[in-house]
């Protein structure tokens, strides 16, 4: 291994190390004061990952499919989790364009 390889290596190592230690400072200082900017993007992130998630599950939401399949217990579980989880994030986006509404 030659040596600017590992120059560019250890550069590289640095560098990262330096962009983790500013995203946790920064994340720290956004939910010190801004707690309600940090949920409502979280919320939004939730949503998002709820509707990659769904959209890639192989969850048919078909009734006949739903009689035909064996393991019905995932299709109850998502009826009832997926509600209460959306409905969190959602309220969490909506706090976050009321706080931006009074300023």
């Amino acid at each position: 291994m030659g040596m600017g390889i590992r120059t560019k290596k250890y550069a590289l190592i640095a560098l990262l190390t330096i962009l983790f230690l500013l995203g946790v400072g920064t994340a720290f200082l956004t939910y010190r004061y801004y707690g309600v900017v940090v949920r409502g993007i979280t919320g939004l992130v939730l949503m998002y990952m709820l509707f990659f998630a769904s959209r890639h599950s192989k969850m048919d939401v078909s009734i006949d499919n739903l009689l035909l399949d064996p393991r019905k217990g995932k299709y109850l579980i998502a009826a009832f989790i997926l509600p209460i989880i959306s409905y969190w994030a959602t309220l969490q986006i909506m706090e976050m364009i009321l706080f931006f509404g009074k300023r």
